[in-house]
């Protein structure tokens, strides 16, 4: 359930950012990319519904018992991406590092644009994964990335000023990630319902400044002037 997940990830100790790993994890991380790009090739070709993970096994030359191992179900996918996303995003950073606040505003359009570039394979794994309370019970175990570079991100803004020390920076990350998802697998809006840029100001809006009466400012009109009646894809992105 959701509120499970909500406790665990509440409970999660962040893992060493470069511990060293031993010849069999990089083995199974292999593994476990080749599993996933031979998935995302067969869904482009075949569509998310479609593909069976017993198709996937086939495309990636593995058996059922190794996708069981690093992926419970099709959906989990988004673990590895939500991974990718997370480490693509730390390397892309330059020093000196700006404002947490800009950081935080940055990686919710990185993710944006990695979800729109594969918009209907994501939108389909997406809705899975947050109707499968099996893969959200699991999530705090198999998806530390993005939980681990929010708590960062809010870490060295509250020690800078920028947000405040009242709030645990893994009841941020849950919160932010929780209303992300819900907002992504259509939970919240409908199609069409509201207009891209307007999703993004309301998200940033409640990520910055709660239920107070604090604007968050310019920040969050980006996108705005764009078309509406397009369908929000990624936090105010359209397609």
């Amino acid at each position: 359930t959701q509120v499970q997940l909500w406790a665990n990830i509440l409970s999660m100790e962040a893992a060493p950012a470069f511990a060293a790993r031993s010849r069999r994890d990089r083995k199974k991380e292999r593994t476990r990319r080749d599993i996933y790009e031979a998935a995302m090739r067969l869904f482009a070709r075949r569509g998310f519904e479609a593909a069976t993970i017993s198709d996937i096994c086939e495309e990636a030359d593995v058996g059922r018992g190794t996708f069981f191992l690093h992926f419970p179900n099709k959906a989990s996918l988004l673990y590895e991406f939500n991974r990718r996303v997370a480490e693509e995003f730390r390397a892309s950073r330059k020093e000196p590092r700006g404002a947490a606040r800009d950081e935080l505003c940055a990686l919710v359009d990185y993710i944006s644009g990695a979800l729109e570039s594969q918009a209907e394979i994501m939108t389909a794994m997406l809705g899975e994964f947050f109707s499968s309370s099996e893969i959200l019970g699991a999530a705090s175990e198999r998806d530390t990335a993005l939980p681990e570079l929010i708590c960062e991100i809010v870490e060295r803004g509250q020690e800078a000023g920028e947000f405040q020390r009242a709030l645990h920076p893994r009841l941020v990350a849950a919160s932010f990630l929780m209303t992300a998802g819900a907002i992504l697998s259509g939970q919240v809006f409908g199609r069409d319902e509201i207009a891209p840029a307007e999703v993004r100001r309301q998200f940033l809006q409640l990520t910055f400044a709660g239920l107070g009466l604090d604007d968050v400012g310019p920040v969050a009109v980006r996108g705005a002037g764009r078309r509406r009646g397009r369908k929000p894809d990624a936090m105010g992105k359209s397609k």
